[in-house]
């Protein structure tokens, strides 16, 4: 097992990493046991995996399971209005504990409702897809989506635990390993020369990668976003660099309402186009620009952009929640390892890095998805 401490003195908690942790909550959250639960799934992942976290679970104490509709657009106020309903009916007081078991929406709208019931009561995080294994459930960003803006309505609220089994990746879709691969590969742009030659050398999508090299790249994708976290909590200034890929990515999800691109796949076509503005401003090599990309393209497919509006997609940018005083900020990488945050990005430079992005559909195998 790797565990990583997040350093936040009051509010510190352990990241637990390892194949078969599941098996081991009782020992890892036994400092939350003996209060009332609720545990929060989706359908499709309690139907594969609820049997196997239900009864360690019930070794720690009473709990009440409630599931949710996968999907970006239930990250809505629908869903905390019915968490809240179930807290309410679980009679959960201010020593109750919620427990997230899913991918990031799961993760996400079940921390916005624990941080709002009863101005906020204890909760964990045990994630199931890649992407939140290394991004979502590490940092205390929990939310709703507005229909016009991802992630607008959320509050800064850390769990207590998060426990990491990679064993619950074996029966993640494909696609959904490449989704969470992109948030990895970031965290190897943005802070990790050594995490990035990892994944040139993984196997495309990182299917069948051993054990202990899914591990390690999970639990160095962990430190970059903990070390980061540690020194900026509430994303006054530092914390910024974790949106690498991400302000064009939002835009690509916000403008095709959250139905085309997973969160992963929106961020590694952001990746690119971040890369092609740094390179375009001379902040980047091109061999740099062509190594970031590559890696993107070798990961796999991705759904087609090069049919969307750049004026909507512009738009989609300008109501990313993150612009102060109207300036969108952007994070440009300046070499593998290295970024700088950006606030005068004009949309011209934005115009042409879509362009780019475009282009390279024809290196991929676009996936067919519903627009």
């Amino acid at each position: 097992m790797i565990e990583i401490p997040v350093e936040l003195g009051a509010r510190r908690y352990p990241i637990s990493i390892g194949h078969g942790l599941l098996g081991m909550l009782p020992h890892l959250l036994s400092r939350l046991a003996d209060r009332p639960m609720v545990v929060v799934s989706s359908p499709r992942i309690w139907s594969l995996h609820g049997g196997r976290l239900e009864k360690p679970l019930r070794a720690l104490g009473p709990l009440t399971r409630v599931l949710i509709p996968e999907g970006e657009q239930y990250k809505s106020r629908a869903t905390l209005d019915l968490l809240h309903d179930a807290f309410l009916a679980a009679g959960l007081g201010r020593d109750g504990l919620v427990v997230a078991f899913g991918g990031g929406v799961v993760g996400d709208v079940t921390g916005y409702a624990a941080a709002t019931y009863m101005r906020g009561i204890d909760w964990v995080q045990v994630p199931t897809t890649l992407l939140a294994m290394v991004d979502s459930s590490v940092g205390g960003k929990v939310g709703i989506n507005h229909p016009k803006a991802k992630n607008l309505i959320g509050a800064f609220h850390q769990p207590r635990a998060v426990v990491a089994d990679p064993l619950l990746l074996e029966t993640l879709p494909s696609r959904e390993r490449r989704s969470g691969a992109y948030e990895v590969l970031k965290c190897g742009i943005l802070a990790d020369r050594a995490l990035f030659a990892a994944l040139q050398k993984a196997p495309p999508g990182l299917e069948g990668w051993e054990r202990m090299d899914l591990e390690n790249a999970i639990a160095s994708a962990c430190r970059i976003k903990a070390d980061v976290v540690e020194r900026d909590e509430r994303e006054d200034g530092l914390r910024r660099v974790l949106n690498l890929g991400h302000t064009l990515g939002h835009a690509l999800e916000a403008a095709t309402r959250y139905r085309r691109f997973t969160h992963g796949e929106a961020v590694g076509w952001g990746l690119i186009g971040a890369a092609c503005i740094a390179c375009s401003r001379e902040m980047l090599s091109e061999t740099s620009f062509e190594a970031i990309a590559s890696a993107v393209d070798r990961l796999g497919p991705r759904p087609r952009l090069s049919d969307l509006k750049a004026e909507g997609l512009l738009q989609a940018v300008g109501r990313d929640k993150k612009a102060r005083a109207g300036r969108v900020a952007f994070v440009l990488p300046t070499g593998i390892g290295r970024v700088s945050i950006r606030s005068d990005v004009a949309p011209a430079e934005i115009r042409r890095a879509l362009r780019v992005m475009a282009s390279r559909e024809a290196r991929l195998r676009p996936l067919a998805v519903r627009p």
